[in-house]
């Protein structure tokens, strides 16, 4: 089958998205993306590992336009117009902000359409957006996202949601990582390093991490990312010898680099509704590497690490994290003991062949064109 994929960022740099295209090419299937390259730095068309990349550039018209919020129109517009130079059998829309895209090629062929809802869309951008915005995308996801022939969702929580917009039965294809070793790996020497590699948002509590680790000179903190809170970031590490900002870091470093960490920093604020139906990258990949994660008590995520006993789940606080760290830099039995039960758990149930087997399986089932 021909599936093309639609995704509102580079494409590259998405770790969902290229895990889904690699693991469909792997079972027989022809996969292209189109994305959407805001920054221009990247070719229009190029191929990576067998995926088929077009891009979409903010240029001419779009470069005119305030904030991608209105450029959105026309990212939706030159996408379909690139989708109809090209074969394909299916459609699959990464989130809810390509989903028009979708649709309207569903209407121009007939071809079914997949809709991957990563997160809860409306959720996500509450906290950055005016609240008419936000109530739109609610109106446009309840009127569109029932026109897909299979849904799939990011986890149990996202499931729900979606299942109460189309009124079907969204298949679970959850972040998961490959299991990088079939053995513990101890982590390395002093000092004690606490890692984040993700979305530099103001809801990640950064920077009173940065903050808590400042006043912990035995204990190193690394952060890298981008996006709104990246000059700050880099700002507020440079003026701590114990703190450092390496900026976005390529999928390829992020588990080498958590390897060379003890713990991973989840940490997200419980009063956004975006963070209580998360289940973060961050959290498969120290399971993924044999490292405790420290993530917020009371979110979906705590209740994952709690179960399997591969993390600490702490208080929304700078004392709550301050405490996590040092039970773990404390400690190095438990650190290691909660290291190893989620290496388990992700040999067992938590890795991306068991995820990457529904998605193939959705497929199979997939309805022909009409």
């Amino acid at each position: 089958m021909r599936i093309l994929m639609f995704v509102s960022n580079d494409v590259v740099h998405d770790p969902r998205v290229l895990k889904e295209a690699r693991a469909l090419i792997k079972a027989g299937h022809e996969v292209t993306a189109i994305g959407w390259d805001r920054s221009r730095t990247l070719p229009e068309r190029e191929e990576r590992d067998g995926l088929r990349i077009h891009r979409v550039q903010t240029s001419g018209s779009m470069r005119l336009l305030w904030k991608d919020l209105f450029r959105n129109p026309v990212w939706w517009r030159r996408a379909v117009h690139i989708a109809r130079g090209l074969p394909f059998d299916a459609i699959h829309c990464h989130d809810l902000d390509t989903l028009p895209i979708g649709v309207r090629l569903k209407e121009l062929t007939g071809r079914p359409m997949v809709y991957d809802a990563h997160e809860v869309f409306g959720y996500m951008i509450e906290a950055d957006v005016p609240r008419v915005v936000v109530e739109y995308t609610f109106r446009m996801e309840r009127r569109l996202a029932p026109r897909a022939d299979r849904v799939i969702a990011v986890n149990e929580a996202v499931k729900k949601y979606v299942d109460g917009v189309t009124g079907g039965d969204a298949s679970i294809v959850m972040n998961c990582v490959d299991v990088v070793s079939e053995s513990y790996r101890p982590p390395p020497g002093p000092p004690f390093t606490l890692i984040y590699l993700g979305t530099l948002h103001k809801s990640r509590f950064l920077l009173p991490a940065i903050e808590v680790v400042a006043g912990m000179p035995d204990v190193k903190l690394v952060i890298g990312g981008t996006k709104q809170l990246t000059p700050t970031v880099q700002a507020m590490c440079a003026r701590h010898a114990n703190t450092v900002f390496v900026g976005m870091v390529p999928n390829a470093d992020v588990i080498p680099m958590t390897l060379d960490s003890h713990a991973v920093l989840t940490m997200f604020d419980p009063t956004h509704r975006i963070n209580q139906v998360g289940l973060p990258n961050k959290i498969f990949e120290a399971m993924a590497t044999g490292r405790p994660s420290i993530v917020t008590k009371d979110l979906m995520m705590a209740g994952i690490v709690e179960r399997e006993g591969c993390g600490l789940a702490v208080p929304y606080t700078k004392e709550g994290l301050r405490d996590g760290i040092q039970r773990l830099r404390d400690d190095p039995a438990l650190a290691e003991r909660l290291g190893r039960n989620g290496l388990a758990a992700a040999r067992r149930a938590y890795n991306w062949p068991h995820e990457a087997s529904k998605l193939v399986a959705l497929y199979e089932g997939l309805p022909r064109a009409s």
